[in-house]
């Protein structure tokens, strides 16, 4: 098995459903398989999860699920057939609902039409059609046309600099939440959060013993300017670079890439990197070289995985996609690795902190966190070190959360009775680890809390010799 560090997820259409494809998405490398529930049916989520679960089976390998739920997508309403505007048109978006026209139309969300004002750059269709707003006058806002094409029923609308207000959850993602509950998923994709409360909101819905990730995606600019307060309650940010890019300028989504990789790498949890990443294999077999800078950099700037979506969706070439990606992260984690800046003095990171530079100093094959919540790895994998960091736990849905983490790769195992069990499970995971081969003499650093089994203990290091 590749010592990648850096996680990969796949988004799975009807390229990549297949139980066979899934399989081999998963020996390419593939970490965790996504689904968003804006495009999968109950049916296909049902499918898909088996697949995930026959592939962990047979190449006995922890693999992981990430659900999106569709969140409050702003839309335009219902138009006639064949409309269709052109560069200097004017379009008229009203706050009632009305039947649309190639001069009319109105949105679900009409309430985030009192925000904005003229000069506001909007889009229709994920940015095929641009509109600058001229007029606000509380009935409709009048724009010209900067950008033509089809204007077709209910496609997505969004503004820059203009975010909308949740009122609670939606009757949609709460559907959602149940169907996904009744399935062996391991995390939930929030999208459009833009507060803390956003987060709490669907926690709020879980079983207080739910272990399932939230991961916050941040596609607006309230969620930009929220993003540390959004953290406290989430297990993990999305930069959704798409609507993210069609709601704050889009030259500013790179700063805020890197921003949100840092706020997370601090926070030690995970921080995923997605869209368009590979955009050209949707239909091409090779990336584009600035594809692949771009995945590069986010591998610099310390991103835990990066996502695939139309990719292995619907492309064309979804194994060559992953291919590339583990090429991209293998070169560049040649050359990018240990953070201090991450460093902090509080006990569990100080531990685990100095658990990785001892490792380093003395040129240790493994570091092997035994964990009960998935922290103790979690707060090694933020300083970035080089050795592979080996999670052993009891626990299968923390196993499961770490395919979230960089540098973390799970390995299950009994309780631990004490602490010369400890000693002699470490010692069975370092002679069968798939990374490092060890020889006799070589070292391993062990991180682990004391009393053994209890959560968010992690005060003990230990260097033993095979």
């Amino acid at each position: 098995m590749l010592d990648k560090k850096v996680k990969i997820i796949a988004t799975i259409g009807p390229s990549s459903q297949s139980s066979e494809m899934i399989q081999a998405l998963a020996e390419k490398g593939t970490d965790i398989f996504r689904i968003n529930l804006s495009h999968a049916t109950e049916n296909q989520l049902s499918s898909v999860v088996s697949n995930v679960r026959l592939a962990e089976t047979k190449l006995n390998k922890h693999l992981s699920v990430l659900v999106d739920l569709p969140g409050p997508k702003i839309r335009i309403g219902s138009v006639i057939d064949g409309a269709s505007l052109k560069i200097g048109d004017t379009l008229k978006i009203h706050y009632k609902d009305i039947q649309g026209t190639e001069s009319d139309t109105s949105l679900n969300y009409p309430s985030i039409l009192k925000n904005i004002a003229p000069g506001t750059i909007m889009y229709i269709d994920d940015g095929n059609i641009k509109l600058l707003a001229e007029e606000n006058n509380n009935e409709y806002v009048r724009a010209t046309v900067l950008v033509g094409g089809p204007l077709i029923s209910y496609k997505g609308f969004s503004a820059e600099g203009i975010s909308y207000t949740k009122n609670g959850v939606s009757e949609n993602d709460k559907k959602s939440i149940e169907l996904l509950l009744k399935y062996d998923v391991d995390a939930i994709a929030i999208s459009f959060t833009q507060s803390a409360a956003d987060v709490t909101d669907i926690k709020n819905l879980l079983p207080s013993n739910s272990t399932k990730l939230l991961i916050a995606k941040i596609e607006t600019e309230a969620g930009v300017e929220n993003a540390e307060e959004i953290l406290k309650v989430a297990d993990g940010l999305m930069v959704a670079r798409g609507d993210l890019g069609l709601s704050v300028p889009f030259a500013t989504v790179p700063n805020i890439q890197k921003q949100l990789i840092k706020l997370c790498n601090k926070k030690a949890k995970p921080v995923i990197t997605a869209t368009q990443m590979l955009e050209s294999m949707i239909n091409k077999p090779l990336p584009t070289r600035a594809e692949v800078t771009d995945v590069a950099n986010a591998i610099i700037d310390g991103t835990d995985a990066v996502m695939l979506s139309a990719e292995t969706t619907i492309g064309k070439y979804p194994l060559e996609s992953v291919d590339t990606l583990v090429k991209i992260i293998l070169e560049t984690l040649k050359h990018s690795l240990f953070s201090e800046e991450n460093a902090d003095i509080e006990l569990g990171n100080a531990v685990s902190h100095a658990a990785g530079i001892i490792a380093d100093q003395i040129n240790s094959k493994l570091i092997i966190a035994f964990t009960q919540s998935g922290v103790t790895a979690q707060r090694i994998a933020k300083y970035r070190h080089k050795q592979p960091i080996i999670a052993a736990s009891q626990e299968l849905s923390t196993l499961r959360n770490l395919n979230f983490s960089w540098g973390v790769y799970p390995f299950q195992i009994s309780k631990t009775e004490g602490f010369s069990d400890l000693r002699k499970q470490a010692l069975e995971i370092v002679t069968k680890n798939e990374f490092v081969t060890v020889e006799k003499n070589d070292t391993y650093v062990i991180a682990a809390g004391m009393p053994f089994g209890q959560s968010g203990t992690t005060n003990m290091i230990f260097i033993d010799k095979v």
